[in-house]
């Protein structure tokens, strides 16, 4: 079954006149290793013609003829047509437009750039017109071109914030721009500003939290902006429940759905197999899916178990101004320690806040007990096992000398704990100061299931959830044991 499924996002100026279709089909006739010809599918050549859109005579050493797109962005999944079509469009840019240098760039020199090289190696190898023009091929390991008899050239080189400043390329080819830096970026974009008629292409997967220059490309090529070709292949649809967690066969999950794999990849049915796809999906964790069998971007939100929006509707720069409870965790390293508390703000409504969070244990016991002795405490919670396990007895030793009660959290009633403040937050019946230390905890957080409902995840996170667990067992206690009373506001100082 051949989708070839066109792109979510394709906006480009007017094509007008284009030799993309003429390019299209001169690359059609070069041979590859295998035998076959490397001939452009629907969606190459409609990029073709994109890229190579402009007035007629247009080369790349024509002054007063431009192309239509300066800057042209291909963002698709891995293995699909991004790397192919750019490699397609070098060969023109080479061997037919008069392009003096071309630089190709990749985060780092990788077997992925290798393989272009190896690529163009065997184009050249398997096609006597090409070799012809060939005067040398360099193979020094990160010194790797090709150069041709008229003194064109197409060089392969790693980025950095210092790379290519001392070219002046025609053609700047970006490659893997999802790991592209704004520093990089300005490394190389000013290389071609002294150019005729130069062009920049970016080729991507889905974007990593971390992808602010091709995010900033994302944003101005969806909308369509002059002189720029984007083309996106992605899945746009959304989960039936806003509270999907993605697991493998949870009813709804866009990521379990076969038609959207269609629309992502315009590949599926002819270079890639359903069943790969299928073999993906039990492999990878859903984030990964998503992102490179969907295309969806890694954003400062996506896959949140709860969206930074909706935190950040419970931000306030109120204060605790009633009883508190505290709850302590630490890291799985061991590196850091947390004690949150939670109590009634003057609205009456339940604030959380980090007390204390530091490098290592031995302080934790102390600073408990402080606060216990300067407040009016309700209870003191920890998990009854993990890291935090060690500190048990001391901590319940703490609450037996001031007469306080001490609540050891097993998985199950934890578990608990999280519904009630995921309940709290998503109903506004939770505040807190905006801590970053806790909005990081939360924007890495993931779901752990626990038999019939969920934990926060300990592993399996780029961030240690212990600041998220505290918060989480604070407010838990706090919400089974608050009772109303009259206090000092000015009584509990952390």
């Amino acid at each position: 079954m051949v989708r070839e499924a066109a792109p979510a996002f394709f906006t480009h100026p007017d094509l007008g006149d284009s030799i993309g279709d003429d390019v299209a089909d001169w690359v059609g006739t070069l041979q590859l290793g295998n035998g076959e010809f490397f001939v452009p599918d629907v969606n190459q050549r409609a990029l073709l013609r994109a890229m190579f859109a402009g007035p007629p005579g247009v080369t790349y050493q024509t002054r007063d003829k431009k192309w239509f797109s300066s800057q042209v962005a291909v963002v698709a999944p891995r293995q699909n047509l991004k790397t192919a079509t750019l490699e397609m469009g070098v060969a023109a840019a080479l061997w037919l437009l008069d392009a003096r240098l071309v630089v190709w760039t990749a985060h780092l020199y990788n077997p992925a750039a290798a393989e272009t090289f190896l690529h163009f190696k065997e184009l050249i190898d398997c096609n006597p017109h090409l070799s012809r023009n060939v005067k040398r091929v360099l193979e020094a390991s990160g010194g790797q071109g090709i150069e041709l008899m008229n003194g064109a050239r197409i060089k392969f080189q790693a980025r950095s914030k210092n790379a290519g400043r001392s070219l002046s390329g025609d053609l700047i080819v970006m490659d893997e721009a999802y790991a592209l830096s704004t520093a990089e970026a300005g490394a190389l974009i000013p290389t071609r500003s002294a150019r005729p008629n130069s062009q920049i292409w970016y080729g991507s997967s889905a974007g990593h939290l971390d992808s602010d220059q091709l995010r900033l490309i994302r944003d101005r090529g969806r909308d369509g902006v002059p002189r720029q070709t984007y083309a996106e292949w992605c899945s746009t649809a959304e989960c039936a429940s806003d509270r999907c967690n993605h697991e493998i066969g949870e009813p709804g999950c866009v990521l379990d759905d076969v038609e959207e794999w269609a629309k992502a990849n315009p590949a599926l049915g002819s270079r890639i197999d359903v069943d790969t796809i299928r073999d993906e999906r039990v492999s990878m964790s859903s984030l990964e899916f998503a992102r490179e069998r969907l295309g969806w971007w890694d954003e400062p939100s996506a896959g949140q178990v709860i969206p930074g929006p909706r935190w950040a509707a419970c931000a306030t720069d109120g204060a605790i101004v009633g009883p508190v409870c505290v709850f302590a965790d630490i890291a799985i390293d061991r590196s850091v320690s947390v004690v949150a508390v939670c109590g009634n703000d003057a609205d009456g409504i339940p604030q959380v806040e980090l007390a204390d969070m530091a490098a290592g244990t031995d302080w934790v016991t102390d600073r408990v007990s402080q606060i216990v002795g300067r407040n009016e405490v309700l209870a003191v919670g920890a998990r009854s096992a993990g890291p935090v396990a060690s500190l048990l007895p001391e901590l319940k030793g703490v609450c037996e000398e001031s007469d306080t009660e001490f609540v050891k959290v097993g998985s199950g009633d934890f578990a608990g704990m999280c519904g009630l403040f995921f309940d709290a937050v998503s109903g506004k019946a939770l505040r807190h100061r905006n801590d970053p230390r806790v909005d990081a905890a939360l924007t890495a957080a993931r779901a752990h299931q626990v038999l019939d409902a969920w934990s926060w995840e300990r592993t399996k996170v780029d961030v240690d959830a212990a600041p998220l667990v505290a918060a989480t067992g604070a407010f838990a206690l706090h919400a089974q044991r608050s009772r109303v009373v009259e206090v000092d506001p000015l009584q509990n100082i952390w």
